[in-house]
């Protein structure tokens, strides 16, 4: 299911192996009744750092900024799942969203990560609660919206079945995403002039991290490998006409808009278990939808929220 990497909060008393002097101690962000201190910002930097080192070439303000509004939604989320599950240290198994961390950092088992994390004065208890919030959420999403999702399987599964009479050279993307949610067209045009200059400033990938809503953002933006079986028509046909490190024009979704960058491409012999890619593209579809639900839910829910910045 989709996942996004952000810092769970906790009011920081002064004392333990940190020291900070009370003049230097300061308030940034007020959401709803808890508090953001310079001192959580420093310690979220340190998190997204070690889960993403590439965050490191950003400058020093916008990570600031990318820390303080993570935490934003850590709190957000927090407190909505809160009326869900009265306990996130009983969410569900958490062995593979976290094996999934570690892999992508290419660190081989679960003792490498425990000590990576020590360079970055961090546990594994720090990345258990962030998984656990985050995995309620996705969870309560899918509770509340699962009667929406609207599949064709029998399309999908007629499909499958014609391809695999016969077997062909496909080509496959990987893609990385941006998206973003405009209210009306000054908004629009605003978000996206500042998101073409980011990218030809940056690049696409510190780009996403800055500027996506989407829970991808926290891994660049990164989707993965596609083929035309796992998008719809439309991005496919947008996809297929870029150059490598070529991202398109902004395509309306349901939640907003989204652009699309060309990372690689290669093609491969098609090898269809029916079953297997019945389900995988069924899954893909699904989570696509929950993540739309989700973006849409926690804009709701933040407007409905009391956040006063210093």
């Amino acid at each position: 299911m989709f996942k996004i990497i952000i810092f769970v909060y906790f009011f920081i008393s002064l004392c333990g192996s940190f020291s900070l002097a009370d003049n230097d101690y300061k308030i940034v962000v007020k959401v709803n009744k808890t508090i953001i201190s310079n001192y959580d910002i420093k310690r979220e930097v340190e998190y997204l750092s070690a889960l993403n080192p590439k965050i490191l070439s950003i400058s020093d303000d916008e990570i600031q900024k990318i820390a303080k509004k993570s935490l934003i939604r850590e709190i957000i989320k927090d407190k909505e799942t809160s009326k869900y599950f009265r306990n996130i240290e009983q969410s569900p198994d958490l062995t593979g969203p976290l094996n999934n961390i570690y892999t992508k950092l290419n660190i081989a088992s679960e003792e490498e990560f425990i000590s990576y994390l020590t360079k970055f004065d961090l546990d594994l208890k720090d990345v258990h609660k962030k998984l656990a919030i985050e995995l309620n959420w996705n969870l309560m999403i899918y509770r509340i919206h699962k009667s929406k999702i609207n599949i064709d399987k029998d399309k999908i599964k007629k499909k499958i079945e014609l391809e695999s009479v016969s077997p062909k050279i496909k080509k496959m993307f990987s893609i990385s995403e941006i998206v973003f949610t405009a209210k009306n067209k000054e908004e629009f045009n605003d978000k996206y002039k500042k998101i073409v200059s980011s990218i030809e400033e940056k690049d696409f990938k510190s780009t996403a991290t800055i500027y996506s809503s989407s829970d991808t953002a926290q891994f660049e933006g990164k989707i993965g490998w596609v083929s035309e079986n796992d998008v719809s028509e439309e991005i496919y046909q947008k996809i297929y006409k870029l150059k490598i490190n070529e991202f398109s024009k902004p395509i309306k979704i349901g939640a907003g808009f989204i652009l699309i960058n060309l990372d690689a491409v290669k093609e491969e012999k098609q090898k269809i278990n029916i079953e297997e890619k019945f389900a995988y593209i069924v899954n893909k579809e699904t989570n696509r939808q929950l993540n739309q639900y989700s973006i849409i839910y926690y804009k709701k829910i933040e407007r409905q929220s009391y956040i006063y910045e210093d």
